[in-house]
């Protein structure tokens, strides 16, 4: 059996439409346990809903134009509905600070307008709807007509512009996770979310192709691939979050759930904090001692509040010192103390790298040398072949690495 493009756009858009539906059912089913579910059943209703004018063109050769209408408009304007709903499950995934969908209003301006848009295109007349929809000539003179041309290209390219800036919105979301996460934690595989970034390039490069196909209809070209780039995309962009974002991942529940819950007590953060400059001064030395002798860092799932517990300071004042006495993060903090006992092991080279990452705290290769190289500016075999000048200690008043003899 050979397949043309026609076959596989189809097959493309049928699946995609499925998988979407299949996945916001489950979603939904599961919200009770999962909060961000019922956020991320939503937001797979209306990429279903985003594709439903698609699906009934290629599966139904007949339609009464009402009927095609009436998906042609679901379909606009739940595109609307669609990155907003990913911001919020990006939000709830991430206890990133918010206002919640009840406070964002605003959000569903856009989308708002392109409903009241195409309820106000519903009720203009069928023949000039049909000649929107299929560009008859003999009613270029109509009010109608201009007004649903020019209304619907304009909320197209608004759409797309939605689109990006909600890309990049979902993109800073999640850098903003990571950054809080290395408040928290030592180690953070596993919590850093990188499929969304993934996913939120995939869905800018999805608005940048539709932009792309726009401007090739508006200047009268026809543009054969770009419905069937489309359609792979939806079908790449569903199953992916499908695979995803229904895959319970607790490690990340518990991660939110103390963020979350830490970060309620940071309000206004340090603003009436009455850590002074010597009790800051005392908290670091308990801070270092706990490193230094202690070896706390050795733990791979150490986080702030262990070591706030164990140096017996609130966890704001931990945080506070850290960030501010010391300039760094909790996660710079631990990890730049792990480097330091790898140094002489890697200079021995009597055991492998991964289990040097073991023994010092680390739970990856990759981390290990993300943060060996970021202190010492090699990797662990590069440095090892360099050969260190002079043995490495740590200054956490500059917050680097420094030749032994610097002074606390």
């Amino acid at each position: 059996m050979t397949y043309n493009l026609e076959n596989l756009y189809v097959a493309a858009v049928t699946n995609g439409f499925a998988i979407a539906v299949l996945a916001a059912v489950i979603s939904w089913s599961q919200r009770s346990s999962v909060l961000s579910r019922s956020t991320l059943g939503l937001f797979f209703a209306a990429f279903a809903a985003s594709e439903v004018d698609t699906v009934a063109a290629v599966l139904l050769l007949e339609m009464p134009q009402a009927l095609r209408d009436g998906t042609e408009l679901v379909g606009f304007v739940a595109n609307f509905f669609v990155l907003p709903l990913f911001l919020f499950y990006v939000r709830e995934l991430t206890a990133a600070p918010r206002t919640g969908i009840a406070g964002s209003g605003w959000h569903f301006a856009l989308p708002g307008a392109a409903l009241t848009f195409s309820c106000f295109a519903m009720t203009l007349p069928a023949s000039t709807r049909e000649a929107w929809y299929t560009g008859a000539a003999g009613m270029e003179g109509s009010a109608g007509l201009t007004v649903l041309t020019f209304g619907f290209n304009l909320l197209t390219l608004i759409l797309v512009l939605q689109w990006l800036v909600y890309v990049i919105w979902i993109a800073r979301t999640q850098a903003q996770h990571i950054a809080r996460l290395k408040d928290h934690f030592a180690s953070t595989e596993g919590l850093e979310l990188q499929w969304v970034a993934v996913l939120a390039c995939a869905l800018g490069f999805y608005a940048l192709q539709s932009l792309f196909g726009e401007a090739l209809i508006l200047g009268g070209l026809h543009d054969p691939i770009g419905p069937l780039v489309d359609s792979v995309l939806v079908l790449l962009i569903v199953v992916a979050l499908a695979l995803w974002g229904l895959r319970p991942s607790r490690d990340l529940e518990a991660a939110t759930q103390t963020i979350g819950s830490v970060d309620a007590s940071f309000v206004q953060k340090y603003e009436k904090s009455a850590l002074g400059g010597e009790k800051a001064e005392r908290i670091a030395r308990k801070l270092l001692r706990a490193m230094r002798e202690d070896r706390l860092y050795r733990d791979p799932n150490l986080t702030l509040g262990m070591l706030a517990r164990h140096v017996g300071v609130s966890t704001n004042y931990v945080s506070q010192t850290l960030n501010q006495s010391l300039g760094v993060s909790f996660f710079e903090f631990v990890n730049s103390w792990r480097v330091k006992e790898a140094i002489p092991l890697v200079e021995a080279a009597e055991q492998t790298v991964l289990a040097i990452a073991y023994e010092v705290g680390f739970n990856s290769r990759s981390s290990f040398y993300a943060s060996f190289k970021k202190e010492t500016g090699l990797t662990p075999s590069a440095y090892k072949r360099a050969g260190a000048a002079s043995p490495m200690t740590l200054d956490w008043r500059e917050g680097h690495l420094e030749p032994v003899g610097s002074d606390w």
